[in-house]
């Protein structure tokens, strides 16, 4: 049976967004502002994701804790936002390797 796997790429942006709009639809505490400098699982536990902030008006940095699900949900909403095909009966899961932040869809 043919399989399918895929990786759908985010830039640091396009996380902030993801992560904002699903703080927004589920009413909870939005992000802080700034730019994400890094995205990482915190002492590699995956079960957690943390992006590095850092806002250039207040010369801050800080942090911001996600689960892995939660984290999850809001790349596959941003993905939906821009038409980008997510099956139901594939698995996802989010990497995090080298700077780059991606949705991991896999089929069969």
């Amino acid at each position: 049976m043919p399989r399918e796997d895929r990786l759908i790429s985010f830039d640091y942006d396009e996380v902030y967004q993801a992560v904002y709009s699903l703080c927004v639809q589920k009413d909870i505490k939005k992000p802080g502002q700034g730019a994400v400098q890094e995205v990482e699982h915190p002492d590699g536990d995956t079960s957690r994701v943390v992006l590095r902030m850092y806002n250039e008006i207040s010369e801050e940095s800080f942090n911001e804790e996600y689960s892995r699900d939660f984290f999850a949900a809001a790349l596959m909403l941003f993905c939906r936002g821009l038409n980008i095909p997510l099956p139901k009966p594939a698995v996802k899961s989010v990497l995090i390797r080298d700077g780059e932040v991606s949705l991991r869809v896999r089929l069969g």
